[in-house]
């Protein structure tokens, strides 16, 4: 399963067959919620990464932010740029490995959402994906993580989230601002969903 994780052709294939279990076919609430919440300036830049069918970019862009949504399926980003024409709403939509970005956004975003990205990447990159999104957080920007599935297991995709080592592995890269459960979290995932912000210092 981990050698397929890494490919596209993986990813594609969940796509085609429509067995996207994940999908909620709508933005994530405690996301929404939590932009609201926060109010963030209307100039931030936000990286959206695993971005799908375009939910949560087009709560972000809704909102006054300037929204960057990456992906490394066309099939998918294409029913999200047809999502973001419905709603009229401006986004720049990557579709690359999001692992690559770090060549032409280094220190660029004010912001990065991820949902169920990292639960998705192969366990042994996790290292590497909280070093990238150092990398593409300006000074001072925020890393905006909602962890899910948030329990110890190995099998996956999904695979599980231990905070504690989360929370070790982002260490060396951000620091820990906030750990909440979001009040908006979905009653199916209640107890296995947690919100986390990091900062990066520089």
């Amino acid at each position: 399963m981990l050698n397929g994780v890494n490919n596209q052709s993986f990813w594609d294939n969940i796509y085609k067959n429509r067995n996207v279990g994940w999908d909620l076919k709508s933005s994530t609430p405690a996301f929404k919620s939590f932009l609201k919440e926060q109010n963030f300036p209307t100039s931030s830049k936000i990286l959206i990464l695993g971005s799908g069918y375009g939910y949560d970019a087009i709560e972000a862009a809704k909102m006054g932010l300037e929204v960057t949504a990456a992906d490394f399926l066309q099939i998918a980003t294409n029913i999200a740029i047809k999502n973001a024409e419905k709603q009229k709403v401006k986004i720049n939509f990557l579709i690359k490995d999001f692992f690559t970005l770090r060549q032409d956004y280094n220190s660029y975003f004010n912001l990065v959402y991820d949902y169920v990205s990292y639960c998705a990447i192969d366990p042994s990159r996790r290292k590497e994906y909280a070093k990238l999104i150092g990398d593409l957080l300006k000074c001072n920007g925020t890393y905006i993580a909602l962890w899910f599935p948030v329990e110890k297991r190995k099998d996956g995709p999904p695979y599980g989230i231990d905070l504690d080592e989360t929370q070790k592995i982002f260490s060396g890269f951000l620091k820990l601002q906030m750990t909440l459960i979001h009040k908006d979290t979905i009653n199916p995932r209640k107890g296995r969903e947690v919100l986390q912000t990091y900062q990066k210092q520089c």
